[in-house]
């Protein structure tokens, strides 16, 4: 009953309908406590539209918008350049852009420097050498790419 409140509260004080803003944030939040998300829930539409994202990702952004602590003109300029789509797994991402790209993120052993090399030479290179091919470093893009509750995979920006 503590985010019936929150919500009715807040809807009196921002001259919203108490019971439009309870289905809104029901729908899109699993827990409200503070203002803050619901703000950023209720400024979303706009804040999509001003920034050209389409109603189709609005799953997504709401999950990134999360992501951003609920800032949602953070989450408005960068959506676009951090969304890469939804997957089953932040693996499954990294393997398919390994595919698309040719190339793979490691580790260097001593530095621990993180450094991009050719998927295709190392395949070659395993190959030639009868060598198992190397796992998907997944500490790599765990570091660069973060995966949301509904699978929508987004790069730090």
């Amino acid at each position: 009953m503590g985010a019936m409140k929150t919500i009715a509260t807040f809807a009196e004080e921002h001259g919203f309908d108490a019971a439009d803003v309870k289905d809104f944030a029901a729908e899109w939040m699993p827990v409200v406590d503070t203002d803050w998300p619901l703000w950023g829930v209720l400024h979303s539409y706009r804040v999509m539209e001003e920034n050209g994202i389409h109603e189709a990702d609005t799953e997504a952004f709401m999950d990134y918008l999360a992501i951003c602590a609920w800032d949602v003109e953070e989450a408005g300029s960068k959506f676009g350049d951090a969304y890469s789509g939804k997957w089953e797994s932040l693996e499954e991402y990294a393997r398919q852009s390994i595919d698309d790209h040719g190339y793979i993120g490691l580790k260097t052993g001593r530095t621990r420097e993180e450094v991009w090399v050719s998927y295709r030479d190392i395949q070659r290179f395993c190959r030639e050498n009868d060598l198992k091919e190397p796992e998907v470093d997944l500490v790599t893009w765990e570091c660069n790419y973060t995966i949301s509750r509904n699978g929508h995979v987004f790069e730090s920006v």
